[in-house]
């Protein structure tokens, strides 16, 4: 596969656990803080002395084993995780009065007894997680969901989104229930964002540059419980500029976003951090932060002496924007027709996409700009968002079958090349679990298109990758063997395995997914409206 080789950012067997009191933070002589268990104990002694109850949490790896054993089997769902990076899950101690879902207990891996991954929130409560952070890299950040709610979708929002024209995720994906299939239990999965992510460059205009550095985060609904929490942080030494606060707002612009409480019809939520690509050099230093990372996770419930609960106001998103990739869709319509070109006639393979590549079927379309994918959207319906977020253009093709030969071609500019995104992600997914499986950066998709540049302006702006089971049909393309990316048995299962996790209807498919994050100068993904729509080009063998 050459530089097409997929990078698998999963390290598969890595868990982390850490007690509350395993890790904590000192004043360093950069100002920072460094890992102490005085300073948790500390910490927890404040806050107790202040009247709160504390719960010990832990932080552990989710990875491609926890999905295919743990969470499709638990959900039929897994939220089609971004395969750049795995997560890592602040994992709670249950309250002794919170209803945990049998289906949800170990939806995120094997879990401690009495420790879930998704949890409920009172008015008065925050979860608390802090630490040092990893090494240098192109992205971090933390991000919280609303996992669940009670209530059921109208048949009719369902039938929509199934004739949705070139809509492309299986309707099964987007309507289902907790328990899986559980048409009658009255709720719904929704992993639906609540807010913006807290990423490295919200925390590096707050607080300066903070990878390697001890970073406090609070998620709360309640603004006077945030306050009590950051006193007892800074009364031991931590500058108030190195707290970062998730916001659980009230409501969004289709209503009230609840109820809180620890109740069965109450909502829950999901929170991760997620770390992705490495500078050159720290890889073995990632590692080892991902084998052991210095980070503490504890729940915390103030007391009614507090005061009122303030509730936080209205779900708001942040303004995206971006360079207009329009005067370069001239280029793209060429580069499809050169590929379209020197695949048919150096690789003998049919297609019918290169006379309609305008057509629905050829466009990979972004999920917030042409179909509404946000958290307040989906809420209302009752639609699982898949863990939507504002980080990313995020555009996703169709399942497509992969068994018989068949080459798939994407072609579309390269956004670290526009000033459109600092880092790029082309992906392997599966749709029989709705996981992504690997993954193409932009450091491998990177002049992947000059083998064009004799027909084609601007060539290194764009990128050519292939997919398909054997990439030596690509032979006499330019840039096909090294820009192809062999999508093994192993990678995703053929139609044939019978034994493979997943929904048997999809084995023998694959999705690509191209994300396009944090646009230079900002803190969110490039807006989608202003750079061109990624080709994805079907070919196959000539009948015998």
């Amino acid at each position: 596969m050459g530089h097409g080789k997929p990078r698998l950012r999963y390290a598969l067997t890595c868990v982390m656990l850490l007690a509350v009191a395993g890790c904590g933070a000192q004043r360093s002589g950069d100002g920072s803080a460094t890992a102490d268990g005085s300073f948790t104990t500390g910490l927890v002694d404040h806050l107790k002395a202040s009247g709160f109850q504390v719960s010990p949490g832990y932080a552990r790896l989710y990875t491609q084993q926890d999905c295919i054993h743990n969470t499709y089997p638990s959900m039929k769902n897994c939220w089609a995780n971004n395969p750049a990076a795995p997560y890592v899950t602040p994992i709670v101690k249950t309250w002794p009065n919170e209803y945990v879902d049998p289906a949800t207990v170990n939806a995120f891996g094997r879990l401690r007894p009495g420790y879930s991954g998704a949890y409920r929130l009172e008015p008065r409560d925050a979860v608390v997680v802090y630490g040092k952070m990893p090494p240098p890299a192109s992205y971090m950040g933390l991000q919280t969901w609303e996992f669940s709610q009670n209530g059921q979708w109208r048949s009719g929002d369902r039938l929509k989104w199934e004739n949705t024209a070139g809509q492309p995720v299986p309707s099964q994906y987007l309507f289902d229930t907790v328990p899986p299939d559980g048409r009658k239990s009255g709720r719904t999965q929704s992993v639906s964002a609540l807010g913006d992510v807290v990423n490295d460059v919200v925390m590096k205009r707050q607080s300066g540059y903070s990878f390697g550095k001890n970073r406090y985060f609070v998620i709360t609904p309640s603004a006077t419980t945030d306050r009590a929490v950051r006193r007892a942080l800074q009364a031991q030494g931590v500058a108030a500029e190195d707290i970062f606060t998730e916001q659980i707002p009230d409501r969004d612009e289709h209503g009230p976003i609840g109820p809180l409480g620890m109740g069965r019809n109450a909502v829950d939520f999901l929170t991760s951090f997620r770390y992705a690509v490495p500078e050159p050099g720290q890889e073995q230093a990632a590692d080892k932060w991902r084998k052991n990372p210095p980070l503490t996770v504890m729940r915390v419930r103030a007391p009614a002496s507090l005061g009122p609960v303030q509730r936080y106001g209205a779900l708001t998103f942040e303004k995206r924007t971006a360079n207009s990739e329009a005067h370069l869709a001239g280029d793209l319509r060429a580069l499809v027709g050169a590929v379209c070109e020197r695949v048919r006639t150096a690789a003998h393979l049919n297609t019918g996409d290169c006379a309609q590549q305008q057509s629905a079927a050829t466009l990979m379309p972004d999920l917030v700009r042409d179909f509404g994918f946000t958290g307040p959207y989906c809420r209302k319906i009752n639609m699982d968002c898949l863990g939507d977020e504002q980080d990313a253009a995020y555009f996703l093709s169709r399942p497509l079958p992969i068994d018989s030969g068949q080459v798939y071609a994407v072609v579309d500019t390269l956004a670290t090349e526009t000033g459109n995104a600092t880092y790029a992600a082309l992906s392997v997914n599966d749709p029989s679990l709705m996981a992504g499986v690997a993954n193409i950066l932009d450091t491998g998709l990177k002049g992947s298109a000059a083998g064009f540049a004799e027909t084609v302006r601007n060539s290194e702006k764009f990128f050519v990758h292939y997919f398909t089971r054997d990439c030596s049909v690509l032979r006499g393309v330019p840039g096909g063997p090294e820009n192809c990316t062999r999508i093994s048995p192993d990678l995703l299962p053929t139609r044939a395995n019978t034994s493979a996790e997943g929904d048997p209807a999809l084995h023998g498919a694959f999705m690509a997914s191209l994300r396009d994050y944090v646009k230079p100068g900002t803190a969110r993904g490039p807006d989608s409206t202003k750079v061109l729509t990624p080709r994805i080009l079907s070919f196959t063998q000539p009948a015998k």
